[in-house]
């Protein structure tokens, strides 16, 4: 990933200053209740694409991007109702355990997530599944893909956790539940990118290559560490500046 060094400098700054006297941490869980039909990707070079196309909940902003140039508009995911079934299973195959809503990554596309507040969070949990590319489950291998998730520090440094998708079982992909572990859990990030890699039946797996990386994920469940009123402004206005700079697929 493609990151502005000079920049990530001045927020990770501001950001350790801030935590130094900030409130006690809470949790948030980002549930897409509030999401709706296809989404399109976001305008990595345009502050107002985040402002105005970025999906919030619990206060978190949720940037979604395709991982080629030029690819502003196209189709990167879709808020899918499991209530309603929303998904297009002539062409898809998505999880069939899901009562409500979730979000789907589509075609090697990516999340990004920030904490509106200011300072950090630590990311301990999601449901995902594999989301096929074609109805017929007998045509993926097992795992068929997993979830990266790529946690970047204050500092600019970050840290990296896979988590391995199963295949459908007779009634389809079902949505598993995932803990982070070890220092992954409790180290407190100011940004994180979620991607999908697709598994051929020879083990090879690879992201941003094939559009097949494809995932559902659902209930991600937060540690927030807000940062002081004080600073507010301040974590406000550099998070609108990241939003200038949002990373791409090197």
């Amino acid at each position: 990933m493609i990151r502005n060094s000079q920049l990530s400098k001045l927020l990770g700054a501001a950001l350790v200053a801030a935590a130094a006297a900030a409130a006690p941490a809470h949790a948030g869980v980002i549930t897409f209740e509030d999401g709706y039909g296809p989404v399109g990707g976001m305008d990595s070079s345009n502050p107002d694409s985040w402002t105005y196309e970025a999906y919030r909940e619990a206060g978190y902003a949720i940037g979604f991007y395709s991982n080629v140039v030029g690819g502003e508009g196209s189709l990167v995911g879709a808020f899918i109702d499991g209530d309603e079934s929303t998904c297009d299973t002539s062409s898809m195959a998505c999880p069939a355990n899901k009562s409500g809503k979730y979000y789907a990554a589509l075609n090697d596309s990516y999340m990004d997530i920030m904490f509106e507040a200011g300072a950090g969070f630590m990311l301990k949990s999601f449901d995902a599944s594999f989301v096929g590319s074609s109805p017929s489950l007998a045509s993926y291998p097992n795992p068929p893909g997993l979830i990266r998730v790529q946690g970047f520090k204050a500092d600019g440094s970050y840290l990296l956790q896979d988590f391995w998708l199963n295949g459908p079982t007779a009634a389809g992909f079902q949505l598993n539940h995932f803990d982070t572990t070890g220092a992954f859990a409790n180290t407190v990030f100011v940004e994180a990118l979620v991607f999908g890699y697709s598994c051929d039946t020879t083990g090879s797996c690879k992201a941003f290559q094939t559009n097949k990386g494809q995932f559902a994920i659902d209930n991600i469940a937060m540690t927030d560490i807000p940062e002081p009123a004080t600073a507010a402004i301040v974590g406000l206005g550099l998070l609108g500046l990241g939003a200038a700079r949002r990373r791409r697929k090197a």
